[in-house]
């Protein structure tokens, strides 16, 4: 089963606006690092049920602009288009293969996977990949990606972990029925006895009818 991995939030000034969320809602934020490849940087907030929210910043504009990655492509657009907060999220595989078999059996269309890391600010690397579905005939249809972890994504102590836990992701979309089947269809999601979310192993997707909106809630606070 997918486990909802991070928010992924396009930031102007990701320090401050962490260091602002962080402050508002007594939480303990951990500087990320830089994606040298991407010309992009980020801020982290990590919580207890193996999930995280990262402000993501631009750094060099030409090579971001230059990069071959979806996210960052996304990300540019939506950064040089002055559109700053949620606008992504990551679904947490332990196996990418599988989901790679997946989508060539069903003539899914993606990219990747994409290595990514980053060094942390103890000196360790974290190491990544990523891989993007691509829905050809909907191309409006927010799909979020899929990452596999080398190894486990955690800050550098055990006290950065924040308490709240994540309970659901809703994401407000035009065409309901037709982002259902391509959820189903592309990351094997199982709705729920009500059908009025999707499970995932650490919370749950809803999806809802209405103008297109990306928001996390946790038990404290919602994002």
């Amino acid at each position: 089963m997918l486990s909802f991995d991070h928010l992924v939030i396009a930031s102007k000034h990701p320090g401050k606006d962490q260091i602002n969320f962080t402050y508002d809602n007594s939480l303990k934020g951990v500087e990320g690092g830089d994606h040298s490849l991407w010309g992009t940087y980020n801020e982290l907030c990590y919580f207890m049920n193996d999930n995280y929210i990262e402000w993501l910043g631009l750094k060099d504009h030409k090579t971001a602009e230059n990069s071959d990655n979806p996210l960052i492509q996304q990300f540019k657009q939506t950064f040089d288009q002055g559109e700053f907060g949620p606008f992504q999220f990551a679904l947490r595989t332990s196996d990418m293969d599988e989901y790679i078999n997946h989508f060539n059996l069903h003539n899914i269309p993606y990219y990747g996977p994409f290595p990514g890391e980053r060094k942390r600010p103890d000196g360790t690397m974290l190491k990544w990949r990523m891989l993007f579905p691509v829905s050809a005939n909907e191309p409006d249809i927010l799909l979020p990606f899929l990452i596999e972890w080398s190894g486990k994504n955690l800050p550098s102590s055990f006290q950065e972990i924040n308490t709240p836990r994540f309970q659901k992701l809703i994401l407000r979309v035009k065409d309901i029925k037709t982002t259902e089947k391509l959820y189903e269809t592309i990351y094997k999601l199982k709705p729920t006895k009500d059908r009025t979310a999707y499970s995932l192993e650490n919370g749950q997707l809803v999806l809802e009818a209405g103008p297109s909106s990306l928001k996390a809630h946790y038990t404290t606070f919602s994002i």
